[in-house]
């Protein structure tokens, strides 16, 4: 469910979840696995009926569904969540805008986290873009710390990746650190599981959509 992790690394981060947590190891693998296939079935239903996105990537258009461009933030601070995969596996993409026109991205294995534009930023039908729900000086705040996160490296592991100053980050966890890096109680993770996903982000009570593509 986590392509190209090594099980070593998996298992090494589960055992230390377990032992913080008073859990098993068998019940740290059960609840991440859980909270795994759930991010899957929240992603499948807006990918099924996209195209084929893959993470930092111009789009295939295999599915036939339409491409759009993402266009601009209401501010920076902003938030997006799209149909993407890695492999066979869809968990969806995300990124936080840094101004109204770019943002910043960890697009995928072997790049870097990245600052782009937003303008020609391609996405599928399923997008959305988000507002978070703070005020707007924790916004810009967390815009200004994203710029900080770009230039590390592809974290593979979604199931356990809820570190704000982790050396690797993905793409959710590096939106989810934006913030906590603001303060520590903003927690975007929609679920409050071992790892923060994609549509975690969407689905928070703290984010609130106003474009759906």
């Amino acid at each position: 469910m986590s392509p190209g992790l090594p099980i070593s690394e998996l298992k090494s981060s589960l055992t230390t979840y377990a032992k913080e947590n008073g859990l098993t190891l068998s019940q740290a693998t059960n609840k991440a696995l859980a909270e795994n296939r759930q991010s899957v079935a929240a992603a499948a239903p807006v990918a099924s009926k996209s195209s084929s996105l893959t993470q930092g990537a111009a789009p295939a258009n295999a599915g036939g569904g339409r491409i759009y461009n993402l266009g601009s933030a209401k501010q920076g601070g902003d938030v997006f969540v799209m149909p993407a995969g890695y492999g066979i596996i869809n968990h969806g993409h995300t990124g936080i805008f840094i101004s109204k026109t770019v943002l910043v991205e960890a697009p995928g294995r072997n790049k870097k986290s990245r600052s782009t534009s937003s303008l020609n930023y391609k996405v599928s039908k399923g997008a959305v873009k988000q507002q978070v729900n703070h005020i707007a000086s924790v916004k810009t705040n967390a815009a200004n710390r994203a710029k900080g996160l770009t230039g590390k490296n592809y974290n593979m592991n979604f199931a356990v990746n809820k570190s704000a100053t982790g050396r690797d980050m993905n793409c959710s966890q590096l939106v989810w650190a934006a913030f906590k890096l603001v303060n520590k109680s903003i927690d975007l993770d929609g679920n409050g599981g071992l790892g923060v996903y994609p549509y975690d982000i969407k689905k928070s009570s703290r984010t609130t959509t106003y474009k759906t593509f």
